[in-house]
């Protein structure tokens, strides 16, 4: 039995699809409204209150943590989500759950100097420190079905006859596909002994080159040009505005030019992003994808995904 939070939202309803498909039976603990047809899978509401999670816990024999945010908003920091990340681990020891598996990032530690990775860091330690058998899974650039930042440049591509890449975009990056990445977090759930392994997949490309894959994927043509950060960073901002978003933080910015998406160990990953991106480009960035409202508005309890189908 596995106890997986945000089996209905992204990469915890990869996930929670991998191991169903193992024969595991899911549990999730999560704030969305159950899809249609996820029967299999029961829920808690997410509330952190020590004695509710560890209640959702009990009887688990391993528990996928995915819980993390994107950025500081609406009173929750990097450092409310390392406490939360440690009371869920306390509450996983104290309902006897046996192995935890963390999702953190690719170069958590050596991201110190960024909230987003030294928060992750943190994590990471803590799970360390509990004792427990455990996994940490460090993903890259995860590529998939309303995945954000894939969608949202494509958004942009599709709307505007220029695309301003902060700094050039010679940094680079390893992105790895959803499926990829669920498959390596499940295979760490069935292991025994202690594991850290990068999820990234078998290609590394530019940021630039990213980019130009997407307009090839969604058949457009585009200029696409090196800019200053600092006036990416302005228009970005007008951007937010209208759209009530963040489309891109400056730590996420300085992430990508220390090149953090970037393993240094084999590559995990087995399908190609390319292909998965050509193949699937006539969705992306068809509508744009508002992080802020997914995640703290209106549309806070509409599931992401749908873990029990591939539409």
């Amino acid at each position: 039995r596995a106890v997986i939070t945000g089996a209905f939202s992204y990469t915890g309803a990869a996930v929670a699809r991998e191991l169903l498909t193992r024969g595991w039976s899911v549990h999730t603990i999560t704030n969305r409204e159950k899809p249609p047809g996820t029967e299999r899978i029961t829920a808690t509401p997410f509330r952190f209150e020590k004695t509710h999670l560890r209640e959702a816990l009990e009887g688990a024999d391993v528990f996928i943590n995915t819980y993390w945010i994107r950025l500081p908003w609406a009173g929750q920091t990097f450092e409310t989500a390392v406490e939360r990340s440690k009371m869920l681990f306390q509450a996983a020891q104290e309902a006897g759950v046996s192995r935890v598996v963390h999702v953190s990032v690719s170069n958590a530690s050596k991201g110190r100097n960024l909230g987003y990775y030294n928060g992750k860091a943190d994590v990471e330690e803590a799970l360390r420190e509990t004792g427990l058998s455990y996994g940490i899974v460090r993903p890259t650039l995860i590529v998939g079905p309303n995945d954000v930042l894939s969608n949202n440049i494509a958004w942009f591509l599709r709307h505007f006859p220029l695309f301003a890449i902060p700094g050039g975009g010679d940094y680079r990056l390893q992105p790895i596909t959803l499926d990829d990445t669920a498959r390596i977090i499940a295979s760490a759930v069935e292991e025994s002994s202690n594991i850290e392994v990068d999820a990234a997949g078998k290609t590394v490309m530019t940021f630039r080159e990213y980019v130009e894959l997407l307009a090839r994927a969604c058949g457009v043509r585009r200029l696409i040009f090196g800019a200053p950060a600092w006036l990416s960073f302005f228009a970005l901002r007008v951007v937010d505005g209208v759209m009530s978003d963040v489309t891109l933080t400056k730590e996420e910015l300085l992430g990508l030019e220390q090149e953090l998406l970037l393993s240094h160990e084999p590559a995990q990953g087995e399908e190609s992003v390319e292909e998965w991106l050509m193949k699937n480009g006539d969705a992306l960035g068809q509508t744009y994808l508002n992080d802020i409202d997914r995640h703290f508005g209106k549309n806070g309890a509409i599931p992401v995904l749908n873990p029990c189908s591939k539409e």
